[in-house]
């Protein structure tokens, strides 16, 4: 009895365990309120109506690159399994559950906490521990690098793909791939990547509701009719025969027939190629700042919906290949040789082996085939020296090898004909073109992506500051792919590099999220220790076992990438540095904050200097917008350009500041308004000083009323009536600023002296001098009536008088003393001294 008390009381514990672990860290109102949101959101932006891009826009105009791995993820699982198909499969099964159920919780506990973070580096900065921020120079390095290598593998991909449809350019792929980039780069520069988005609406959600139906139809016909698998072979061999492919890893056999070594190096090999099948899906948190709001919910909810369309086409594809023994076809897609297949049987005049018989002509033509390459494997084998030329000389059964070319030309013909004139022709070419045309755009999420990574780190002083122009940042990135698409020049190539670049940010963004500062958790609402601050640790957790494993099987499967990708990733971390420290030696005389100076242009000395002086305009700006936001500033009475104007000379700000932050302002919903927290500190700095900034325009229109006293208090002075200098302008004072204690304004009073001032300064000024001029004859009309009575005679100087003006529009009532005593007797009468008049002209 106490033993099954025991386990009922650890099966509870456990329970109750794996509930915290499991339970949501989103405050539930915040998350009730986005999920009725989440019908909006889902489409938000196709129309390009909304403020930001729903979870469909943003998956079409920057993921397509997580997308577009359906043209190749089959293609590189299958040649890292060296043809086994049931390696292939049970390695991207492996992957999947890696991915759904690890990295996919890591990202969305990411983006919940700092949506508009971004990449893996960023994030470090925004919510990584002190220990951990060495992260962030290298996940920038890794993620710049991710963002060329995927404008190198989307565009040769695209190019091998229309070789399809134009088999004959196909001496020409590498200039078509090169043409590919710089369109795309073109695209984006000119229109910005916000606005290219109609472009990548109509190509990306194209291809996803046709691949959907598609690929359903493919994977039933798989299963349907296997027999089908006949075709594949005179396919390839076409393929081959017209250059297009260049490297073909054949169907193997049954997996248990190889032994346990070769079957788990094959399966390591093979989780090692099919890793690319999830490139791109590190690219949805960094573009996450065009996304609609709340930004956490559209980017987790493309998160998982782009994870279910990477798993479930990658199933369905290795399904069919299976079944119908297709190869790893280097330059061409596994998914358009399904899609002939079903397209020929389906929608064309469909085939049956007896339909496929070679004939006399068939066999002559493989004859030829055959010794052509016979004579260009004994070249092969010259050159490779005496063992190879032993192998070419070896015996091998001539005349089977001709019968097996001659019944794949007769398939091909066959295939030909079965197409031709038919609904399979034309949908072969639509999948042939939307296949193309999602490759093409997948470079997008490469472009957009690293863009915003690189102006991420622009505003941390690790890279020049232009990298903030995402435009720029776009154009660099497509120098470095366009110069390494001729060197690399194939996807199997490219792809080892590739992994390392988007498994590094599966790591560098896991491990952050599981070890976050705990003020990070405050900011987003989740107290450390609770419930919910274990759960999104664990989210963390999960996907750092998954991407460690990740990282574990790229290191020892792809060594001989490992090198280059260390050697980049340094120099790039170095070039990150020489910027930040602005020299090759950390001097802490450049990183002292930045004085700066009016009407000069900053003279930076280190990248970190000018990061805190752009975050201190920052913090100015976003606090004299909440000054007027809040009415502030409607005392002065002024239009928000004139004291956007002051503001931007007095604080030596860009002169454009505050139309970039108004674009800014866009992207932003985060708690946080800098990338780093040494940023954060010094944006807060200055947008916490409200009354020293809202003291230094209070000054300036000082200064313009005080312009008015000081040319016109002369008008009402009168000696022998003992109206001097001082009592007329304490008069004034007392009437134009009814509101402040007189004693204080006639302090400031005291220290003004007329100086000319800047343009930008003076038009602001001379709003609040035009106010106390065209004001002073409603306010002073009782004043200036008894000193004019009392000049003429009309009012004894002996009598008190007083009067009562309001002072706003409550009718609040203030008394006014007038000054009417007479002059001292046997006082010497002052020469009288001309001013001479310095009144400011009128614009």
């Amino acid at each position: 009895m106490l033993l099954g008390w025991h386990l009922r009381a650890k099966e509870y514990a456990v329970q109750r365990t794996m509930s915290t672990f499991l339970r949501s860290y989103i405050d539930p109102n915040e998350n009730r309120e986005a999920s009725r949101k989440l019908p909006r959101l889902m489409v938000e932006g196709l129309l390009l109506g909304g403020t930001g891009l729903g979870v469909f826009a943003l998956i079409f105009e920057i993921a397509a690159d997580a997308f577009s791995v359906a043209a190749y993820q089959t293609l590189l699982a299958i040649h890292g399994a060296s043809g086994y198909h049931d390696i292939a499969i049970l390695a991207f099964i492996v992957l999947s559950v890696m991915l759904f159920f690890g990295i996919v919780p890591a990202y969305k506990a990411g983006a919940y906490i700092r949506p508009t973070a971004g990449g893996s580096g960023p994030l470090v900065e925004a919510i990584g521990p002190q220990r951990l921020r060495w992260l962030s120079w290298l996940g920038t390095s890794l993620f710049f690098l991710d963002a060329v290598l995927t404008i190198i593998i989307s565009s040769i991909s695209a190019a091998d793909v229309l070789m399809l449809l134009f088999p004959e350019f196909a001496p020409y792929r590498i200039l078509i791939a090169e043409i590919f980039a710089f369109f795309i780069m073109a695209v984006l520069v000119a229109l910005g990547p916000k606005r290219a988005v109609p472009l990548f609406l109509l190509g990306g959600g194209a291809f996803t509701i046709f691949t959907m139906f598609a690929l359903t139809l493919v994977g039933y016909s798989a299963l349907a009719n296997p027999d089908w698998a006949f075709l594949t072979s005179g396919i390839i061999h076409r393929l081959e025969e017209a250059k297009v492919v260049e490297h073909v890893v054949r169907a193997a056999g049954d997996a248990p027939a190889i032994g346990s070594v070769l079957f788990f190096q094959f399966f390591f090999r093979s989780m090692s190629s099919a890793m690319l099948g999830f490139s791109g899906y590190e690219v949805i948190p960094a573009s996450g700042k065009h996304a609609a709001r709340p930004k956490w919910k559209v980017i987790n909810t493309a998160l998982t919906l782009a994870a279910i369309f990477l798993i479930a086409t990658g199933v369905l594809q290795l399904a069919a290949a299976k079944s119908w023994d297709i190869p790893s076809t280097e330059g061409y897609s596994t998914l358009l040789i399904e899609y002939e297949i079903v397209a020929a049987q389906t929608f064309g005049r469909g085939l049956q082996p007896e339909d496929a018989s070679p004939r006399l002509r068939d066999l002559q033509e493989a004859e030829r085939i055959y010794e052509q390459r016979r004579h260009e494997a004994q070249e092969e084998a010259l050159l490779d020296g005496p063992s190879g030329r032993r192998d070419v000389m070896a015996p091998i059964n001539r005349a089977g090898e001709i019968q097996s070319i001659a019944s794949d030309l007769a398939i091909a013909r066959a295939l030909q004909r079965a197409l031709a004139g038919t609904d399979g022709e034309g949908i072969l070419s639509i999948a042939a073109l939307l296949l193309t045309i999602i490759l093409l755009l997948a470079q997008g999420g490469g472009y957009v992506g690293g863009a915003a990574v690189a102006a991420n780190a622009a505003r941390l002083g690790r890279l020049p500051g232009f990298f903030t122009n995402d435009r720029i940042g776009i154009a660099v990135i497509w120098g470095f792919a366009a110069a390494c698409i001729p060197l690399i020049r194939e996807v199997v190539v490219v792809e080892a590099y590739y992994a390392f670049g988007f498994v590094s940010a599966f790591i560098i963004t896991s491990t952050t999220v599981c070890f976050a500062r705990d003020d990070a958790l405050r900011d987003r609402g989740i107290e450390p220790g609770s419930p919910e601050a274990r759960s999104l640790r664990f989210a963390g957790l999960r996907g750092m076992i998954a991407s460690y494993i990740m990282g574990i099987v790229l290191i020892t499967q792809k060594t001989d990438a490992l090198g280059v990708i260390v050697v980049v990733s340094v120099l790039l971390t170095l070039y990150q540095m020489v910027c930040a420290y602005g020299g090759a030696r950390k001097d802490p005389a450049k990183l002292q904050e930045y004085s700066p100076v009016p009407d000069s242009k900053p003279g930076y000395e280190s990248g970190i200097q000018r990061a805190h002086d752009k975050a201190r305009a920052r913090g100015i700006i976003d606090r004299v917008n909440a000054l007027i936001a809040e009415g502030a500033l409607v005392k002065f009475n002024v239009d928000h350009q004139r004291i956007e104007r002051l503001v931007t000379h007095v604080y030596n700000l860009e002169p454009d500041a505050f139309a970039q932050q108004i674009e800014e302002a866009q992207y932003d919903d985060d708690v946080a308004h800098e990338p780093s927290q040494e940023l954060e500190a010094t944006y807060d700095k200055y947008f916490n000083a409200r009354d020293e900034i809202l003291n230094k325009i209070e000054s300036y229109s000082h200064y313009g009323i005080f312009t008015f006293i000081d040319k016109y208090y002369a008008n009402w002075v009168n000696e022998e009536h003992g109206r001097d200098a001082a009592e007329v302008q304490k008069a004034m004072i007392s009437l134009l600023f009814p509101m402040t204690d007189d004693e204080v304004i006639w302090e400031q009073y005291q220290n003004y002296a007329w100086v000319k001032q800047p343009e930008e300064i003076w038009q602001f000024c001379r709003q609040r001098y035009s106010w106390a001029k065209d004001q002073w004859p409603n306010l002073s009309d009782r004043l200036t009536t008894i000193w004019t009575l009392q000049e003429i005679g009309l009012i004894p100087d002996e009598i008190d008088i007083t009067t009562v003006i309001s002072i706003n529009a409550r009718n609040d009532l203030r008394e006014v003393r007038i000054h009417t005593r007479g002059p001292e007797e046997e006082t010497e009468e002052k020469p009288e001294v001309e001013e001479e008049d310095e009144t400011p002209a009128e614009d």
